[in-house]
């Protein structure tokens, strides 16, 4: 029998009782969040005192929490700060991981040649934050900052370089390309087992009609732009101020549909809280009624939810391995 087991730890306080917890981590969003919905009233255990939830927990409080089956399964799905409290009933504790560090670091430097990893350096230094071990070294050209926080610092990355930029499990800050950051783990699908929920679609190579479409963005506001790929297809438009080189344009172009183009799935499953799973993991999907069909993919997100419901976890996957 599996019996819901969590524990939510805020601030000076630990509730083994919510109401529910969803927590969201994706490659494409900067920052994990978590939703802790709680009775608006509780008990301090050492003195029987109660507490308003409201007044007891502030913005920058620690959050730790861990959620599992009693005896089977037990894991810490998210660290970070409130980010605020929301006064409805159930009452919503807003969170959000280190990038909440990032967004209070304000930042004036310029640098006349650089890599995307010193700048990277600059936007954790003074805080508790590390830099992961994968992060690729990009050199760039002159490149000013100017009274911004780490955070604006780390959104013009993922606008002007298309990089992933987020905090990744080991709580270490990651920007790089999307399918660099697999972290070399995988979880098993079988969409005739072991699934709550399957909103898969499979899809070949020539259904997916795509245009990819890219502008460069000069200092003085003057625009190039270059397109490549299905004159009806579905159009996707990238900006930068970085590469302004048309052949450079197209090859990116180019690559963008070569990984968006293949023959497979789209969609997401939804599974209980074991196989564990999280963003940059593998996705192996089993079909044994269509084995033509199987194949591994790179999972963007995994949204966690956790209450009087039971426990699931919505796996989104993206583009084919």
């Amino acid at each position: 029998m599996f019996v819901l087991e969590g524990k939510v730890e805020i601030g000076n306080y630990v509730f083994h009782s919510f109401n529910e917890v969803e927590i969201t981590k994706s490659v494409e969003e900067m920052a994990d969040t978590a939703i802790i919905k709680l009775p608006t009233k509780f008990k301090v255990k050492q003195n029987n005192a109660q507490q308003f939830t409201e007044e007891a927990i502030k913005a920058g409080d620690k959050v730790k929490i861990t959620l599992g089956y009693s005896k089977r399964y037990s894991g810490v799905e998210f660290v970070g700060f409130v980010k605020k409290v929301s006064p409805k009933i159930p009452l919503e504790i807003h969170c959000e991981d280190a990038m909440w560090l990032l967004r209070r670091n304000n930042i004036t430097k310029s640098w006349n040649k650089t890599t995307m990893k010193a700048i990277l350096q600059e936007v954790v230094k003074g805080t508790p934050v590390q830099l992961a071990d994968n992060i690729p070294d990009v050199p760039l050209d002159k490149w000013i900052i100017k009274n911004a926080s780490g955070a604006q610092v780390l959104e013009s990355f993922r606008k002007d370089l298309l990089m992933s930029v987020y905090i990744n499990d080991e709580g270490k800050l990651y920007c790089g390309l999307q399918q660099l950051n697999n972290i070399g783990q995988s979880v098993v699908y079988d969409l005739n087992y072991n699934l709550v929920e399957n909103n898969l679609e499979f899809k070949t190579k020539d259904e997916r009609r795509l245009k990819i479409k890219y502008t460069y963005i000069g200092k003085d506001n003057k625009r190039k732009s270059i397109e490549e790929g299905d004159e009806d297809g579905e159009c996707r438009s990238y900006h930068t101020s970085v590469i302004s080189d048309e052949s450079k344009l197209r090859q990116m172009a180019r690559a963008e549909i070569e990984k968006l183009k293949y023959d497979g799935f789209d969609g997401d499953v939804t599974s209980f809280l074991i196989p564990f799973a999280t963003r940059g993991m593998k996705a192996i999907i089993k079909d044994k009624e269509h084995p033509n069909r199987e194949g591994s993919y790179f999972i963007k997100k995994v949204v966690t939810s956790f209450g009087t419901s039971g426990a699931r976890r919505k796996v989104t996957i993206g583009t084919k391995l």
